[in-house]
């Protein structure tokens, strides 16, 4: 399956008055990696979405909290896709500090159109491309 990996520091405004990390900001780092991912795959998202109205909401998130993390540390965030289904991908994503692992967590996002809304007048999500698919499971195209 594909798998990314991305470095950066904790900054100031991440952190709470204790200056440990605020959890928030564990998903801000997830979509990050998430973009980062598909930008390594060829297939970035702004690409995707102004040439074929493709997006990657969430529909499902979790994060297990293991360790805290602080001010000016530095933070790997290894992603990897673990499973494609017709309409659905999930992505796993490790967050670490050198070897210590300060928390894992998923997303499970849908592929959707925009601008073609289902029956229920909501969003809904469409077959992931053959090729798109086949990116995702780190298959050779």
């Amino acid at each position: 399956m594909l798998s990314n990996t991305i470095e950066f520091r904790v900054e100031w405004g991440e952190t709470d008055t204790a200056g440990i990390i605020y959890y928030p900001n564990y998903y801000r780092w997830f979509d990050r990696a998430t973009h980062a991912l598909f930008r390594a795959a060829g297939m970035p998202v702004v690409e995707l979405v102004a040439q074929h109205g493709w997006a990657h909401p969430v529909a499902e998130t979790g994060c297990r909290f293991l360790a805290p993390l602080y001010y000016d540390d530095l933070v790997t965030v290894e992603t990897s896709v673990s499973e494609v289904r017709r309409r659905t991908f999930r992505l796993e994503h490790r967050v670490r500090r050198g070897e210590t692992i300060t928390g894992e967590g998923f997303e499970l996002r849908a592929w959707i159109k925009l601008g073609e809304p289902g029956a229920s007048g909501r969003l809904a999500a469409i077959e992931i491309p053959a090729e798109y698919a086949a990116r995702l499971r780190g298959e050779k195209i």
